[in-house]
């Protein structure tokens, strides 16, 4: 990298690698499908996404409801989080926009 006046200039090799690390919109749009299909594709979190539906769910009533184990919901509701499909507010989990997408999807 070399500077100019105090400003450090990107050598072209730098500039291609700073590109070809950034997806695109194409693949950027692709790269959102396969997450919600893999958020999707799974029966637990497809059934975690119905309950929580368009008003929400507390943990209490997700966990009674699913009849699952504390462990195995912790660890779905975490990917749902981390994947910005579900979010927690006022002690209630909520589906983000794209979480809708896949409640809708599965209705």
């Amino acid at each position: 990298m070399s500077s100019i006046g105090g400003f450090s200039l990107v050598d072209e090799d730098d500039l291609e690698e700073i590109i070809m690390s950034k997806p695109g919109p194409r693949e950027a749009k692709k790269m959102e499908h396969d997450m919600l299909n893999r958020a999707a594709s799974n029966p637990v979190r497809r059934k975690i996404i119905k309950e929580i539906g368009i008003y929400g769910a507390s943990k209490e009533e997700i966990l009674s409801k699913l009849g699952l184990q504390e462990t195995a919901f912790k660890f779905q509701i975490e990917y749902l989080l981390h994947q910005e499909l579900v979010k927690e507010e006022e002690g209630k989990y909520r589906l983000t926009d794209k979480g809708l997408e896949i409640f809708e999807m599965h209705r």
